[in-house]
């Protein structure tokens, strides 16, 4: 870790409900209450000017898929995993995020989304020791019952750090139909997929089974657990016996809020929130914000937007910016069991970012970002 300082920004310290002026430093054991080694001079200090800009948390990202385009620029055409992760990694920093989970689905579909990819994608990450924290996410689906055991063996040494349980199979309009779209990211053709398809809405039963066994040994394991799409109290009384942390995507506010009220806590999407509501005509967020149901955004299939969503929030009155920023840093942290990370407080790691804030149109931009005290990204101011 190196050490530094940002000078003549605005910080958002902890509490807060908005920026201030201040001096941000961080030496070899995170974020100074003082200016530490930099004020005394230190020869490898970084020092970067946050003049006109604004000091955050770093953003912590738990479910975010768009790194699946860097991974298949075309469809059906898959490119190295670790030129891949290169490429995300330049988009993650240009949108502030310091911790970003892949979400990785472990799917019974072929290609993109199968097993074979998600090896290839731990094994990759295990290696890469610059850039964004890269833990993984498993969106794991309810019909892929093959190769349980490895499954949880990954879960046991730690290798998995957030399992999400998922069916795909199923939507509000009944039995998922095959696609172009999962056609093209499966790599097989139309009929192959029709019969792996059935076969996979024939496995709920045993795939409702397995998750059981899966949160057994993540709840052992420390691995936070989070549904997906809960249509009903149905899937609320599931999760609740299964113990999980989070709940990815609610499909309405009154199922929003029965989930906080049980001590889940609710995340959404920030490119519903950004754009104004959902792209498939699901809950708008920010119609959920303005009644307090959510605690948690992430950038699911779009980085950007999760930069923005902060200032929209604010903007739209649903909150004061200091309480919008923490759901995109500590809150995200927090339901993931980083303590170490999403405040800008005293020893904690040195993950921040320096963002000028909307003006006139332009979108909050990225000047520069510290990931564990290392400076990853830094740009010119805009003038």
């Amino acid at each position: 870790m190196m050490v530094g300082c940002i000078d003549g920004g605005s910080v958002l310290w902890p509490g807060c409900e908005s920026v201030v002026p201040g001096r941000l430093c961080w030496d070899h054991d995170g974020i100074c209450a003082s200016g530490g080694d930099t004020e005394r001079g230190h020869g490898d200090a970084a020092v970067l000017d946050a003049t006109g800009a604004w000091v955050l948390p770093g953003i912590v990202d738990l479910h975010g898929d768009a790194f699946e385009r860097a991974l298949m620029p075309r469809p059906g055409v898959l490119v190295d995993m670790a030129l891949a992760l290169a490429d995300n990694d330049s988009q993650l920093l240009s949108a502030g995020i310091t911790t970003a989970f892949l979400s990785a689905t472990d799917s019974w579909e072929p290609g993109l989304r199968s097993r074979e990819t998600l090896r290839r994608l731990l094994a990759v990450v295990a290696n890469v020791v610059t850039g964004p924290a890269k833990p993984i996410h498993v969106r794991h689906e309810r019909s892929n019952v093959d190769d349980l055991a490895e499954l949880v063996a990954w879960i046991q040494q730690g290798d998995v750090a957030f399992l999400s349980f998922n069916d795909h199979t199923q939507g509000k309009g009944g039995d998922a139909q095959v696609t172009p779209k999962l056609v093209d990211r499966s790599g097989v053709g139309h009929d192959v997929l029709e019969r792996l398809l059935a076969h996979a809405i024939t496995s709920r039963e045993a795939g409702l089974e397995q998750e059981v066994e899966l949160a057994r040994a993540a709840a052992e394991a420390g691995c936070p657990t989070a549904s997906h799409d809960a249509m009903d109290h149905t899937h609320l009384e599931r999760d609740v016996a299964l113990g999980v942390a989070v709940a990815e995507f609610p499909f309405t506010i009154e199922l929003a809020h029965a989930y906080r009220d049980a001590g889940i806590a609710v995340m959404f999407g920030a490119p519903n929130l950004v754009r104004g509501g959902s792209h498939i005509g699901n809950l708008s967020v920010g119609e959920a914000l303005a009644e307090n149901a959510g605690d948690v955004l992430v950038s699911d299939y779009h980085y950007p937007s999760l930069l923005q969503a902060p200032f929209v929030a604010s903007e739209l009155g649903a909150m004061s910016f200091g309480q919008a920023w923490q759901m995109v840093s500590h809150t995200p942290a927090e339901a993931a069991g980083l303590t170490d990370r999403g405040e800008l407080r005293g020893r904690s790691r040195a993950d921040v970012v320096v963002v000028e804030p909307p003006v006139e149109g332009r979108p909050a931009r990225v000047r520069a970002v510290v990931v564990d005290g290392r400076v990853e990204f830094s740009a010119a101011a805009v003038t």
